[in-house]
């Protein structure tokens, strides 16, 4: 019902998508702990794919992003925020739509969620704050660098260090099934933090990236060997794909052929071939320590390190093309 209400609004003299997302969305938000129902989950990863085909995500973040706001303890009386402020010290993490690290079923709203935890990071300044203190205090681990953040931006409440979205995106990257879409893209938003150099921000010369300052404790450097491994399988399973297996699809993407009246697996040998090759760009891009130092001149790179690609990103560039998400396919190329 809500796909032929949302397919009936793009037809002329309809009232287009963007109203129709809004009123589902907010009908499915505004019930109690809307986040911790699985049919709701369900019918707004639907929505937040929708809006992602249709180009049209910004009115879901919106939405989201006041939400998000909210149960941080912005805009709420003293009463409630001492009450967040004191189950947070607690020992307790905080809010989230997207509870636990990540999920492997509900990626179009982890997407739209992420996208949204990454747009309050940002205009809070607290990730610009944070990367500013490890540029600066070599010492400094990422929760003394979060803690110092929060005195002086004197936020009321700031994200717990499991939030912040370089680790967000992380265990995303590491859930997502390896047929996904958006596979390549949440790769992408990892990278564009973990490969950020932010020395001229803070008139530094341009040294190292930033990233494997959040990777410094054990289980921190026991993520990236997963996140290495999990790219390795990625890899290994659209090769697989591109010499024609049957490779069953690992996530909710692939349908049944009984459901579908197409096999259940992907059957684009050309694309695969071309995510074989970015996956493999990303193994290099994550295992290169000369980024972490500052001593890499990204022209002088083998071909194989795609580095076009690997300057935009270093540039904090987000509107290079990746493989993504086409209306007409299951995977094609879009410009973000």
């Amino acid at each position: 019902m809500i796909q032929a209400h949302i397919s009936v609004s793009t037809q002329p003299n309809e009232v287009g998508p963007v109203a129709v997302l809004e009123f589902w969305v907010q009908a499915l938000i505004s019930q109690h702990l809307w986040y911790r129902e699985q049919p709701i989950l369900f019918l707004m990863d639907h929505l937040c794919k929708a809006a992602f085909q249709l180009m049209q995500e910004d009115c879901i973040q919106k939405l989201l992003y006041q939400q998000h706001k909210n149960a941080l303890g912005y805009h709420c009386d003293r009463s409630l925020l001492s009450s967040l402020v004191n189950w947070i010290v607690a020992g307790n993490i905080t809010p989230s739509f997207v509870e636990g690290l990540a999920t492997p079923t509900q990626v179009w709203f982890a997407w739209t969620v992420l996208n949204v935890e990454s747009i309050f990071e940002e205009d809070s300044q607290l990730r610009r704050v944070i990367e500013g203190e490890l540029v600066i205090n070599s010492a400094f681990t990422p929760d003394q660098a979060l803690k110092k953040a929060q005195t002086q931006l004197k936020l009321p409440i700031v994200p717990s260090l499991q939030r912040l979205l370089i680790y967000r995106w992380a265990h995303q990257a590491l859930v997502t099934p390896s047929d996904h879409p958006l596979l390549p893209l949440i790769w992408q938003k990892f990278f564009l933090l973990y490969l950020h150099r932010p020395g001229p921000q803070y008139g530094l010369p341009i040294d190292g990236c930033i990233g494997r300052r959040f990777f410094q404790s054990p289980a921190h450097i026991s993520l990236l060997k997963e996140m290495k491994r999990r790219l390795t399988e990625v890899a290994d399973f659209h090769h697989a794909a591109s010499k024609a297996l049957r490779v069953p699809a690992e996530g909710s993407e692939g349908l049944p052929e009984s459901q579908s009246g197409t096999p259940g697996y992907l059957t684009s040998p050309e694309l695969h071939k071309e995510l074989v090759r970015l996956f493999n760009v990303y193994i290099l891009w994550l295992e290169d320590e000369n980024f972490q130092k500052g001593d890499t001149y990204i022209p002088s790179l083998p071909k194989h390190y795609d580095i076009h690609r690997l300057a935009k990103v270093m540039q904090n560039q987000q509107g290079c093309s990746l493989l993504s998400i086409d209306p007409s396919t299951r995977m094609g190329f879009r410009n973000l």
